[in-house]
C-alpha cells in the first residue's frame, strides 16, 4: 500500500529553514511536506520583511519595477511530475494609484490542467484581504503559481503581502516516515467532539467482537453502525415462525406474530460491548425491502412459489409489532443494564425507499415488497408513526438513503416531498435525514453548483437535521491515488463541518465513515467496480493510518 503521504500538520518549532536555489525561503515540515514562506524575489520590484501598517514582516511588491510579467510568481520547477496536495492562503493589501479595485487571481502556468486557480478574488484599493484555497494537482514539468496579469495595469500596483504559506504534501514527501497505527494515532472522535454529536464507524459484529480491533474502534469513534446485525434478516435468524401469539394492531383487531421471533442474541450482544466500550450505536434498519425474509411479507408467514403476498391491513399491523418489539426491546435492555441511558440515540426507521429514476408520478422503489402490498408511500408514513409511539423522545428517528446528494436530482426532490409528507402527518416523527455518501474522488462536486453541499442545504431548508451516514469514496475507474483520495475526503470534511449543526441552527450532526479497512469494504463486490480494486476507507489491511485519515484529521483543525 502506498504510504507516501502522512499527516500534515505543521510542525514550525522543529521545521528546518532553507533555500533553495531560486532564493525561496521553505520550511521542511517533520511529516514530510515543505512550506513556502516567502514569495519569489524579483531585483529591485521585491522587499522582504518590511514593517508596514503595524504588521512585521510584510513583502513589498513594486509593479512599476517588476522585470517579469507577473508581478508574483513561485517557481513549482522542483515539484514536476508528481500529484501534490497545495494549501495556500495570505494576506494581501493592493494599492492602486487610480483608486480602482482589481480582481486578483492566484493561478499555475499548467496548460494540462486547464490552468487550475488556486484563489481568486476582487479587493478595493487599501484594504487588507485574506486569500486561501486548496487544491490537488497532477504536477507537469516546470510550473510557476503566479498573480495573473491579464486583467491588471500592473504599474499603477504595489502589492503588500504578508503571512504569506504555500504547503506542499503529497506525492514523494514523507517517503520516510512510517504510518502509524490506528491504535497510536490521534483520535478521530476528539478531533470532531466540537463539531459533530459523534463520529461513527460501521462496523461487523466480527469486527466488534475482536478485542484488538474494537480497542482501535473505541479509540476513533464515539458511535458505531452495525454493517448487518441489526436488520431484519438477523433479528429474525433467518428462520421460520412455528408458533404464534395475538397482537391487537392500531386497528383494533388481533393478528398472529411470531412467538419466537426476533431473536435478539446479538443484538444483546452488540449492546453489552458498545456499553463496555463508552460507544453510542445507530440503530440500522427497522424498514427495509432488502435483507427482510420473504415470509415476513406472506401469508400465513410461508415461503416458497407458493407464497403470495398478505393484505395491506395484516402488512400494517406486522410492521408496527416488528417497530414495537424492537424499539421496546432496545429500551428495556438500556433500562435493565445501562441505568436507563441509550447506546440507541437514534434509529434508521425507514431504508431507501426512493426510485434511483424517481419520477412525480412514480417516485418509490417498486421492487419492494413493502411498495408491492402498499402500492403508495403509506407505509413509510406509518413506520415514522410507529416508531413515535414506541421510541423513546429523546431518540433521533432517521430517513436515510443513498444518492441523494447530487442538489437537482429528481430523487433528492422526492426526498424531499417525502420529509415533508412525514412531517405534515400529525402522529408522525421525523429528526434526521441520513445521507449514505457513497460517493466517488470526481463525483459528485463537493461544493459549487449542483453539488453535493447543494443537496446539503436543500435538506436543511426542512428543518432536520442531516447524518453522513456511509460516508466512503472510491476511486471508480480511476487507478487509486492516495494524495487525490486524502484531499477528496478533506474536502468533504471541510464541507461537513462549514454546514454542521449549531445551537443557534439545524445541520450535520453526525458522520460515520462505512467501514474499517479497504480489503473489507463491500464496494469490491460491486458489479460497477468490477477490475478497478477500490480504497475508500481510512485504515489499511494492517489498522495503519492512511493518507485518508490524515485528510480527515487536518480538515478539524482548520480554522472556522
Amino acid at each position: 500500500m502506498n504510504r507516501k503521504i502522512l499527516p500534515a500538520v505543521i510542525f514550525f518549532a522543529a521545521a528546518v529553514f532553507s533555500l533553495n536555489a531560486a532564493g525561496k525561503q521553505i520550511v521542511e515540515n517533520k511529516n514530510g511536506s515543505i512550506t513556502f514562506v516567502t514569495v519569489d524575489s524579483d531585483g529591485k520590484a521585491v522587499e522582504f520583511n518590511k514593517k508596514y501598517d503595524g504588521f512585521q514582516d510584510v513583502t513589498i511588491v513594486h509593479g512599476d519595477r517588476v522585470s517579469k510579467r507577473n508581478p508574483v510568481n513561485i517557481d513549482l520547477s522542483d515539484y514536476g511530475n508528481r500529484t501534490l496536495i497545495m494549501e495556500f492562503s495570505c494576506e494581501m493589501k493592493v494599492v492602486d494609484v487610480t483608486g480602482a479595485d482589481n480582481e486578483i487571481i492566484w493561478m499555475i502556468n499548467d496548460f494540462a490542467n486547464n490552468f487550475p486557480v488556486l484563489a481568486q478574488q476582487t479587493v478595493k484599493s487599501g484594504e487588507w484581504t485574506k486569500f486561501s484555497g486548496s487544491l490537488t494537482i497532477p504536477l507537469t514539468e516546470n510550473k510557476t503559481l503566479y498573480i495573473s496579469s491579464s486583467a491588471l495595469e500592473t504599474e499603477n500596483l504595489t502589492f503588500y503581502i504578508k503571512n504569506f504559506r504555500l504547503n506542499l504534501s503529497g506525492d514523494g514527501f514523507g517517503d520516510d516516515i512510517p504510518a502509524e497505527s490506528w491504535t497510536a494515532a490521534s483520535p478521530l472522535k476528539d478531533a470532531y467532539k466540537d463539531y459533530f454529536d459523534y463520529f461513527g464507524l460501521a462496523v461487523t459484529g466480527q469486527e466488534l467482537m475482536n478485542a484488538s480491533v474494537r480497542k482501535g474502534i473505541a479509540r476513533h469513534a464515539s458511535s458505531i453502525t452495525m454493517g448487518n446485525e441489526f436488520k431484519p434478516d438477523f433479528v429474525f435468524n433467518w428462520q421460520k415462525p412455528t408458533a404464534f401469539v395475538d397482537f391487537v394492531a392500531e386497528d383494533g383487531k388481533t393478528y398472529r406474530m411470531p412467538k419466537s421471533l426476533p431473536v435478539f442474541t446479538t443484538v444483546d450482544e452488540c449492546l453489552r460491548l458498545a456499553r463496555d466500550n463508552g460507544l453510542k450505536m445507530r440503530g440500522h434498519v427497522l424498514v427495509w425491502h432488502s435483507q427482510t425474509p420473504d415470509m415476513f411479507f406472506m401469508e400465513n408467514y410461508k415461503s416458497g412459489k407458493k407464497a403470495v403476498l398478505t393484505d395491506r391491513a395484516t402488512m400494517t399491523a406486522r410492521q408496527e409489532w416488528y417497530i414495537k418489539t424492537m424499539l421496546e426491546h432496545v429500551a428495556e435492555w438500556e433500562k435493565k443494564n445501562n441505568n436507563g441511558e441509550h447506546i440507541i440515540t437514534v434509529w434508521d426507521v425507514v431504508n431507501e425507499a426512493i426510485s434511483d429514476n424517481a419520477m412525480e408520478s412514480r417516485w418509490l422503489r417498486e421492487d419492494s415488497n413493502w411498495f408491492k402490498i402498499f402500492g403508495d408511500e403509506s407505509f413509510i408514513i406509518n413506520a415514522f408513526r410507529y416508531a413515535n409511539k414506541y421510541a423513546p423522545k429523546d431518540v433521533q428517528l432517521a430517513y436515510n438513503d443513498y444518492g441523494i446528494y447530487s442538489g437537482e436530482s429528481r430523487k433528492v426532490k422526492a426526498a424531499l416531498r417525502l420529509i415533508q409528507e412525514i412531517q405534515e402527518c400529525e402522529d408522525a416523527r421525523i429528526d434526521v435525514i441520513g445521507l449514505q455518501s457513497h460517493v466517488q474522488i470526481n463525483n459528485p462536486p463537493v461544493t459549487g453548483p449542483d453539488s453535493f453541499e447543494t443537496a446539503v442545504h436543500a435538506f436543511l431548508e426542512t428543518g432536520l437535521d442531516i447524518q453522513i451516514t456511509e460516508l466512503d469514496i472510491a476511486n471508480g475507474s480511476s487507478s487509486y491515488s492516495p494524495v487525490i483520495c486524502k484531499s477528496v475526503y478533506k474536502d468533504y470534511f471541510r464541507m461537513f463541518i462549514r454546514n454542521r449543526k449549531t445551537a443557534e441552527k439545524n445541520g450535520i450532526s453526525g458522520v460515520t465513515i462505512w467501514g474499517l479497512r479497504d480489503s473489507d469494504t463491500w464496494l469490491n463486490s460491486q458489479k460497477e467496480y468490477r477490475g478497478t480494486k477500490q480504497y475508500p476507507l481510512l485504515f489499511e489491511d494492517d489498522y495503519k493510518c492512511k493518507p485518508a485519515f490524515y485528510g480527515v484529521l487536518e480538515a478539524a483543525s482548520d480554522e472556522y
